[in-house]
């Protein structure tokens, strides 16, 4: 019967009756992933390509291995209280109004009232007048 060898990188189907102690070629270390760089923690090869890292061939020899590694323990992250979502979310003390529109925008005029607007008109003609002669 064929057993699965677990050994990093090998994953061969091997008979234990024939297992012999350089049956198998597996890296000991561990994968190292850093920026866009991959390889073996054992070895000084390293690649960018993900299909290129599968292939890198084990720097050990040794036996095949069919017992499984055990799985990495995962941290358990404990809470005391549960937050409600309302509390998750970020406040905001400011807050940010909107421009006005073009037609809320009141242009300026030279005349603010019609109070204004006649006397201006008046003084218009007064100096016009006075600076005529006859």
């Amino acid at each position: 019967m064929a057993l699965l060898c677990y050994n990093r990188s090998c994953g061969q189907r091997f008979d234990p009756e024939t297992n012999s102690d350089d049956a198998c070629t597996y890296h000991p270390g561990v994968p190292v992933f850093h920026d866009a760089l991959k390889g073996w923690s054992c070895c000084k090869r390293r690649t960018t390509d993900f299909s290129d890292f599968l292939s890198i061939v084990g720097c050990t020899k040794g036996r095949h291995n069919s017992e499984k590694p055990p799985e990495p323990v995962k941290p358990e992250v404990k809470t005391t209280e549960k937050k409600e979502l309302s509390e998750l979310k970020p406040k905001f003390q400011e807050h940010i109004q909107a421009p006005k529109t073009i037609d809320a925008i009141k242009r300026p005029t030279i005349f603010t009232d019609r109070k204004c607007a006649v006397q201006c008109i008046l003084a218009v003609i007064y100096i016009h007048v006075t600076s005529v002669s006859f």
